[in-house]
């Protein structure tokens, strides 16, 4: 089958003026446990820029987009838990059938029905931030995934997208105190109602203010921009008390990081976790546990804008806000 779709051909910078463009791929065929899939909505996020930045090979054109929500339009021969016309949810891996595209064909075992009561958007906005996050808190931490079963106290450096906010509500639901460091452009309002204990500005009084607040000894710290030198500035006084993690959304020529800080890389666990049986089932438990905490009300909307239909102009737009605007850096595109 042939479906539309936005990509590109060479790695780009938008100051550079080049933009996305429309092709029409053919899908692969539907294997066994594949399903086809309309897209309704997906999400987009600063992973989705830095992969743009620096993606080569030979998966040309490269149709960007890590899954969201759609409707089954077709099913392959295995298959017990779905139907054509169930409004799904899920993740997958990029490449040349990434989810920029009006129909894309995902594994069944990492499919998950979504609850009439779940809206697409806020479906959407979720979806892979919230994979990401249950992996750095849940196997990266070895936190226990369970509510209220963990005791110590977080902090999140320069916390300003969906991920951030995604791993607040689920390190709380867990059972820690969460400390979230902004910068003077992100909105300190957000991310409290998020739920995190305390809001401070990335400065260089952090110590005495997480004293003040009560806040130490940290016993986890995660970085989430690893692309700023100046991030790193905070990291060494806590590494003798504490697990560090330092988050990459993708990987880069190495920098001298400390031995003992854990290193975390999205695209790679995106791409490494559709190899395996296991991967691909490990991906559908997570996604089962982001719709029975959205039905008990255990979690906020992270959506922070939204635009509607799948264009050219409107991927090349929605990568320009999330790249200069640090209030909307994750958001949604309906189909």
């Amino acid at each position: 089958m042939i479906s539309d779709a936005i990509g590109f051909e060479k790695k780009f910078r938008l100051k550079e003026d080049k933009k996305f463009e429309q092709y029409k791929i053919m899908l692969p065929k539907l294997r066994e446990n594949d399903v086809m899939i309309k897209i309704s909505a997906i999400s987009i996020s600063t992973l989705d820029t830095q992969i743009r930045q620096t993606i080569k090979g030979a998966k040309k054109p490269y149709i960007l987009g890590f899954g969201g929500v759609g409707i089954i339009t077709r099913l392959g021969s295995s298959n017990s838990r779905l139907n054509v016309g169930d409004r799904v949810l899920y993740v997958n891996k990029v490449g040349k059938y990434g989810s920029y595209s009006n129909f894309q064909i995902a594994d069944v075992r990492s499919v998950v029905k979504l609850p009439d009561a779940f809206p697409t958007d806020e479906a959407a906005a979720f979806s892979y931030s919230f994979f990401l996050a249950f992996e750095v808190l849940f196997k990266q931490l070895q936190l226990i995934p369970q509510p209220k079963k963990n005791q110590g106290n977080l902090l999140i450096l320069n916390t300003s997208d969906g991920l951030g906010a995604t791993i607040i509500q689920l390190a709380k639901w867990a059972g820690l105190k969460v400390a979230a460091t902004i910068n003077k452009n992100n909105s300190e309002i957000w991310i409290k109602n998020m739920g995190a204990d305390v809001v401070f500005s990335q400065s260089n009084h952090l110590s005495r203010e997480l004293t003040n607040a009560e806040m130490t000894p940290v016993d986890y710290v995660i970085n989430l921009d690893t692309e700023k030198e100046k991030s790193f500035d905070h990291l060494a006084e806590f590494k003798d008390t504490a697990k560090v993690l330092l988050l990459h959304f993708i990987k880069k020529k190495s920098k001298n990081f400390d031995p003992d800080y854990l290193h975390f890389y999205c695209e790679e666990f995106l791409e490494e976790s559709f190899a395996t049986e296991e991967g691909i089932n490990y991906s559908r438990r997570v996604m089962e546990l982001l719709v029975y905490l959205w039905e008990k009300n255990q979690l906020k909307s992270i959506l922070t804008a939204q635009l509607n239909g799948f264009s050219d102009k409107n991927f090349y737009g929605a990568h320009k806000l999330i790249e200069n605007n640090p209030n909307f850096r994750h958001l949604v595109l309906i189909n």
